[in-house]
């Protein structure tokens, strides 16, 4: 039972939950009610976002579960209010992570992109480094003589846990002196 799609978003059911973990990588899924006006104002956003990640070949695709009609996923999920929105990562049903950003489709994709690709940017010269510091209010740049290091391996790790800020990471002798480190 393939899922079918509405606005390049999958429709998951129980029947189909499964085997939708298992084809896609990275899935992304609202638990919604019909008549709830949260869902229902998030449903153009989320559906721009799954467009827009599909356009560029992305392996990460948004899905969605009428939590009113499959009772039992959304219990086995923990859903107690609408919408509630889940990140799978290679089908890991044990511990799927809370969607915690805003509700544009650019916050959705932000968000998605840095829960799967690198925690940080590598900054190769002082040009990108600039960039990284110009892109947000706040950036936060690891320098580490060894990127391989135990404290860059920590540093990465306080990267993926961190949603709203840019982090990059150098050990490039140019980022250093332009820092003047």
């Amino acid at each position: 039972d393939a899922p079918e799609e509405e606005d390049h978003v999958l429709v998951l059911r129980k029947s189909n939950f499964a085997e939708a973990l298992a084809t896609h990588k990275y899935l992304l899924v609202e638990f919604y009610a019909p008549w709830c006006g949260h869902c229902k104002a998030l449903a153009p956003e989320y559906a721009k976002a799954a467009g827009k990640l599909k356009a560029e070949g992305s392996e990460i695709r948004l899905a969605k579960v009428d939590a009113t009609e499959e009772s039992d996923l959304a219990q086995q999920y923990g859903v107690r209010g609408y919408p509630t929105i889940k990140f799978f990562k290679n089908g890991d049903t044990a511990s799927p992570k809370e969607y915690t950003a805003g509700r544009e489709a650019d916050d959705i994709v932000n968000w998605l992109k840095k829960r799967t690709g690198p925690a940080a940017t590598t900054l190769l010269d002082g040009a990108a480094a600039e960039s990284l510091v110009e892109s947000s209010e706040v950036a936060v740049i690891g320098f580490f003589k060894d990127v391989e290091s135990d404290l860059a391996k920590q540093f990465l790790l306080a990267a993926e846990a961190i949603d709203d800020i840019p982090f990059g990471i150098t050990s490039n002798s140019g980022v250093f002196s332009k820092y003047q480190l």
